[in-house]
């Protein structure tokens, strides 16, 4: 083989070599973490039940509150364990308009510059999830309103939702630093009732 021949052929092979290459970082891009809807859930722990009459009290109260794994609404991995601090937690669905008022008002209220108290952590989780109902992708909404909590995907059969009790949205569960459940129910909370609740849950201990 002469020596034109001998670079000729090491230059196809260096060519081929980067081409492989490009492909590989092409396989990375696309294995980064994306926008899902829906996902598998893992639900540790009882169910609290359905929620009963508001004129009773909550058979479910002082219950231990299971704890989520599954994934956010970006694509990578989320876990939420009760009992390592006070917790709020809120259920929306991307074609509720009170959901939709509650996150732009909490949103907007965040941006002008108050702040909910420190030491209560607020998971939100996306369910209900329907590509035929208004507002849809959940992910796009709530990229769009800048919303600044964790996002939980529930399952395609709402498994979080069913294991929570939702009745209605939004539907919001406080959880002790214990993990045991303070209250739970449907309905908007204003920012500032929302703030003065988790005073009352870092009060309570």
């Amino acid at each position: 083989m002469n020596l034109k021949r001998w670079f000729r052929l090491i230059g196809v092979v260096v060519i081929a070599a980067l081409m492989l290459a490009a492909c590989g970082g092409d396989d990375d891009d696309s294995a980064a973490p994306q926008a899902v809807e829906v996902a598998p859930v893992q639900i540790d722990g009882q169910p609290l039940g359905p929620v009963v009459e508001s004129t009773v009290p909550d058979p479910a109260y002082g219950q231990p509150v299971p704890s989520l794994s599954g994934t956010a609404i970006d694509g990578s991995p989320l876990e939420w364990t009760a009992g390592e601090r006070p917790a709020a937690i809120v259920f929306l669905a991307h074609w509720c308009p009170a959901c939709q008022a509650e996150v732009a008002e909490l949103t907007g209220w965040l941006a002008a510059g108050n702040n909910l108290p420190k030491g209560v952590d607020l998971l939100s989780v996306v369910t209900l999830v329907d590509s035929n109902r208004d507002n849809y992708p959940p992910s796009q909404w709530l990229a769009d309103e800048g919303w600044p909590f964790p996002v939980l995907v529930d399952s395609a059969d709402n498994e979080i939702a069913g294991a929570f009790g939702q009745a209605g949205t939004p539907f919001w569960v406080l959880v002790y630093g214990d993990g045991t459940l303070a209250l739970r129910g449907s309905g908007r909370l204003p920012p500032e009732a929302l703030a003065e609740l988790f005073d009352r849950m870092l009060t309570s201990g």
